[in-house]
């Protein structure tokens, strides 16, 4: 697999828009109809989540899928270019 750190940059996503609403693990899986372990796992780095379960987790903080991947994708190129500079 060519690039391994997306769900890692969708996790760092994940968390900072989670935070921004001040939502804790629980009341976020709450929303999103998802167990709260789930979230943990993921913000952890410890499960890539499905497509659906990112997508419940986007609506459940009220933004677009689609918006977040992008978000990601920018961070991972951010991260690539640190990396490429050092």
């Amino acid at each position: 697999m060519r690039h391994k750190d997306m769900a890692k940059v969708f996790a760092i996503v994940l968390r900072k828009y989670r935070k921004e609403q001040s939502a804790t693990q629980e009341g976020l899986a709450e929303r999103a109809d998802i167990d709260p372990k789930m979230v943990s796992f993921i913000e952890r780095f410890e499960r890539n989540p499905s497509l659906n379960v990112a997508d419940s987790l986007a609506q459940a903080l009220g933004l677009n899928l689609s918006d977040m991947i992008a978000e990601a994708e920018n961070e991972r190129r951010k991260r690539n270019r640190k990396k490429s500079a050092q």
